[in-house]
Parts: structure tokens; C-alpha cells; sequence
């Protein structure tokens, strides 16, 4: 099979419409790129665009990213990204902001790394302990961090520490 389509054929059909968001992405090898992600418009499961954070949870390995000041987008594994950052507005979801969820502050550390920042506790009350939220499906951790969202693939973390100053529930 080849990569022709034959006269006539019409790709509109297959296209899925995307928003492009500003990301910071820090591979496992240090290497920093900055650029642009894109974000399917429409959520499977609830009103308005995809969140970043549910983009990066997605079971697909590669994913597009275009670097700033090049024209055309690379390829990059998931699994070796060890955060991607993008603005917290990327990554809204007007729904889960109305519903209350514990919060707790926490450093997270990827080796060198660390951040700091809250995660969002959004599962059952049998299930509200930050352990609980590192064990559930999904690749990547959500630390928030003020106008920021950090994305940190679980996979690269080497500790979580809890601290005492958690703001509590989200407004």
C-alpha cells in the first residue's frame, strides 16, 4: 500500500480540529522545548476543549509538538518527557472547578527535580489520600503551581512528600 489517496480524495473528512496551546516540555535527557501543543477542541467526556491534563493521560505513546520558530511539528514519546508545563487556563475545566475536591501541597521530586505545588484529589473519599491519587490510571500527575500547570509523568518520580500548609478544598 502507498501513501497515495488517489484524484479526488478528501482528508477534510478525517481532521479533527485542534487549539494550539504554549507549552514547555523537559525531556528525560534535559533537553527544554518550548512551543505549541495540540489540544483536541471538543472533550469525549464533558463541554468545551480537552485539557491538557487529559491529553497527556491519553494511551496514545507520541504526540505532535511544535517548537517555536519552526514551521513544522516533531514527534515526541511520552515516555520520555518528564514534564510538560502549560498555562493553567489550558488545562480549565469550568465543570470540575464547581465541584469541591480536597487539595493537598506537595513536593514532588524527579531526580534533581523538584516542584511544588497542589494536587487535586478529585476521586472517592475512600480514595482521598495523595498515594491514592499516584496509583490511579493515568501517565502523568497534575501539580498545579499558581498560573502554571505542571504535567509530570509518574513514571520519573522518585518521591512525593506531603506537606503540612495544604489549602484544603478547592474554592
Amino acid at each position: 500500500m502507498t501513501g497515495d489517496r488517489g484524484a479526488g480524495s478528501d482528508d477534510h473528512g478525517y481532521r479533527v480540529p485542534r487549539l494550539l496551546r504554549a507549552a514547555e516540555v523537559l525531556c528525560a535527557d534535559g533537553r527544554v522545548l518550548r512551543g505549541r501543543v495540540f489540544l483536541p477542541a471538543a472533550a469525549e467526556s464533558h463541554p468545551g476543549a480537552m485539557r491538557a491534563e487529559e491529553w497527556m493521560n491519553d494511551p496514545a505513546v507520541f504526540f505532535p509538538f511544535l517548537p517555536d520558530g519552526e514551521g513544522s511539528p516533531v514527534i515526541l514519546n511520552k515516555e520520555q518527557v518528564l514534564v510538560v508545563t502549560v498555562s493553567a487556563a489550558a488545562d480549565r475545566d469550568d465543570t470540575m472547578d464547581q465541584v469541591p475536591a480536597p487539595v493537598r501541597r506537595v513536593n514532588v521530586e524527579c531526580g534533581a527535580l523538584r516542584l511544588q505545588g497542589d494536587v487535586v484529589i478529585d476521586m472517592p473519599i475512600n480514595h482521598s489520600r495523595v498515594l491514592d491519587l499516584l496509583n490511579r490510571p493515568g501517565a502523568f500527575l497534575n501539580v498545579r503551581d499558581g498560573d502554571r500547570h505542571h504535567l509530570v509523568c509518574k513514571a520519573r518520580v522518585t518521591r512525593v512528600n506531603e506537606l503540612a500548609d495544604a489549602p484544603g478544598p478547592r474554592p
